[in-house]
């Protein structure tokens, strides 16, 4: 039999899971009207600066209907206000003048529905606001936060040190939460490479954080009766503070708390479960924030944990090193079980929310440098936070030129391994059973007794690529055609030459990698002129000049065409027409005698499957 603390484990996890969902739908908020026309909103929480525009979640105070008349609503919205306007302040109220649109729907299939998580999160749609559609209306009268004017100190210590470039924008991000000024090379670096967390405030950072103040605020803990007091007391006004600076982000907020929770039971409790301590703080987020259980942050983080807690100790006592190379093989061998043992409950997740893990042998060479790189990066950066406003110019040179040094070296690591290592595997893909499968697995494996643990190894399952039909897809990006034929393992995509490797990744990868497919071939629109191709018998035409049909049976209308002149149009009455950017209402007026029995707007819905 399973021992019976599992089944009381199991038993405990399911009823935190169960009410946790109960709650989430308790809690759910009503979505409430979108904006049309005009309304006022309040300036909520911290202003991200885009490249060209504010990024603020604004409190709807009221809106107005088409009729005029003006009501109150509590809705939440996501607005992009114009660069050339001052930078807002939490607390500013403004008069705008824009429709607001519902978050749009997945394009292709397996994408992720950002409509459904933002609404999970209260924020009901999002718009871009130009300077000629916004007044400010009442300022805030307050200035700005303690945590604000720190973090903006702290941003001006960094641009002392460093000079404008990638490893400053990555200092802001790692040290301090800033990471819109990070490129998208230097994010798939990251990501490739499985170190995508170094760059966001979390885990890694306020643990090092937690070590570095617990190393030099230890010793209270033996000045009793009141130094565990006063320990407990600066350690969490230290670990708070810095999640304020950072923006109170819920990543940084999750291992605040969590490192909370440990401290107390470091301080006060004789004994203590690392598990328990653990489960609890999960516990408590998710009394607090239900919808996190459906976070893929918040998993990952207490998967990777709880693998820490697990497994970490047990990997790194395998190997005993001895002779004059045994500290530095020590700390890597123990840096390469930390890694591991984070992946071992948190690899299964990764591939069903992105489709792709780190190549086995960047994994396995490379990820302990970069554990040690960036430790070494953040305990120079925090040090230089901590000190380096009372330091003299010849004291604090030194210190950011070994800061400086650190992240050249880290970046040069990674960026020379991206360019000659293939990095990472791509399109992977992993089912809600198989993931089940997995993790029962592993628990059998490590925590029933012997006879238990063949059956387990035999239950392991192989992965296989899914079976899929040949299909093809149409849909749209900025007002131009995209064109996707999947064939099994192959897949060729037809793009406008404006199409980013963002767009690419966020709306296609999924598909590839949940359809089977493994090679893929992009090709790029030419600028101008029209376009023709067969696909199982039928033929498309991609217009952008006025051309009669010639017994076509799908037309693409492309933005640039021109419709004063309609007759050329009656020829296509047979066609199926396909609009890339729906025409305004007298244009729709003056097409109506002209229009096919079947004819779509796609950039109105997700695309046309074929």
């Amino acid at each position: 039999m399973l021992p019976g603390r599992i089944f009381k484990s199991i038993g405990i996890s399911t009823l935190v899971v169960v009410f946790a969902m109960a709650w989430t739908n308790y809690l759910k908020s009503e979505k409430s009207a979108l904006p049309v026309d005009g309304f006022v909103i309040r300036v909520q929480g911290m202003v991200e600066a885009k490249p060209k525009s504010w990024s603020v979640l604004a409190r709807c105070i009221g809106l107005r209907d088409s009729s005029g008349v003006w009501t109150p609503t509590p809705s939440s919205i996501r607005l992009y206000l114009a660069k050339q306007l001052p930078k807002p302040q939490a607390g500013n109220v403004y008069a705008v003048r824009q429709a607001v649109k519902s978050f749009p729907l997945p394009l292709f299939p397996f994408e992720k529905d950002w409509g459904a998580y933002f609404t999970q999160k209260g924020i009901g749609g999002s718009a871009y606001v130009p300077l000629d559609r916004i007044q400010l209306i009442e300022k805030r009268l307050e200035e700005a936060s303690f945590f604000e004017r720190t973090q903006s100190h702290f941003v001006h210590l960094l641009e002392r040190a460093f000079e404008p470039g990638r490893d400053r924008d990555v200092a802001e991000a790692m040290l301090l939460g800033v990471k819109t000024k990070i490129d998208f090379e230097t994010l798939s670096a990251y990501s490739a490479l499985g170190a995508i967390h170094i760059l966001s405030v979390s885990g890694l950072h306020v643990g090092l954080l937690y070590m570095g103040l617990s190393l030099l605020l230890g010793f209270l803990l033996k000045r009793r009766p009141a130094g565990p007091y006063v320990f407990f007391g600066l350690m969490m006004a230290l670990l708070w503070c810095y999640a304020g600076i950072s923006g109170f982000s819920l990543p940084v907020l999750r291992s605040a708390w969590m490192f909370s929770v440990i401290l107390f039971a470091k301080t006060f409790l004789h004994r203590q479960q690392s598990l328990n301590t653990l489960a609890f703080s999960a516990f408590v987020l998710l009394f607090l924030h239900p919808a996190s259980l459906f976070d893929a942050g918040f998993q990952l983080s207490y998967l990777a944990v709880w693998g820490l807690i697990a497994f970490q100790q047990r990997w790194a006592s395998i190997f005993k090193f001895s002779g004059w190379l045994s500290w530095p093989m020590t700390q890597i061998w123990e840096l390469t079980c930390v890694a591991l043992a984070a992946q071992v409950f948190t690899w299964p997740l990764i591939v069903y929310y992105f489709h792709q893990l780190p190549h086995p042998l960047s994994f396995f060479l490379l990820n302990p440098f970069l554990i040690l790189g960036s430790s070494i990066a953040l305990f120079l950066g925090f040090l230089l936070l901590a000190i380096g406003s009372f330091l003299p110019d010849w004291a604090f040179h030194p210190l950011a030129f070994l800061l400086k040094t650190s992240f050249q070296l880290l970046h040069g690591l990674m960026f020379s391994w991206v360019e000659r290592v293939t990095s990472v595997m791509p399109f992977l893909r992993i089912s809600p059973l198989e993931m089940s499968i997995y993790f029962v697995t592993i628990a059998l494996l490590v925590w029933a007794p012997r006879r238990w643990k063949v059956g387990a190894c035999l239950s392991l399952l192989f992965w296989q690529n899914p079976e899929s039909k040949p299909q093809a897809y149409l849909s749209t990006f900025r007002g131009e055609a995209v064109w996707v034929e999947n064939d099994g393992a192959r897949s060729i995509a037809s793009l406008p030459a404006s199409t980013d490797p963002a767009w690419i990744q966020a709306h296609l990868s999924p598909m590839w990698a949940n359809v089977g497919v493994k090679d893929t071939l992009t090709r790029r629109w030419p600028l101008k002129g029209n376009l023709q191709w067969k696909y199982r018998s039928e033929t498309y035409a991609y217009v952008r000049i006025p051309t009669e049909s010639r017994a076509q049976h799908h037309l693409i209308l492309g933005k640039e065409v021109e419709y004063r002149d309609k007759e050329w149009l009656k020829s296509w009455r047979q066609a199926t027409w396909y609009f890339l950017q729906k025409p305004s209402a007298y244009w729709l007026g003056e097409l109506k005698p002209y229009l096919p029995k079947d004819y779509y707007f796609l950039d109105e819905r997700p695309a046309v499957v074929l």
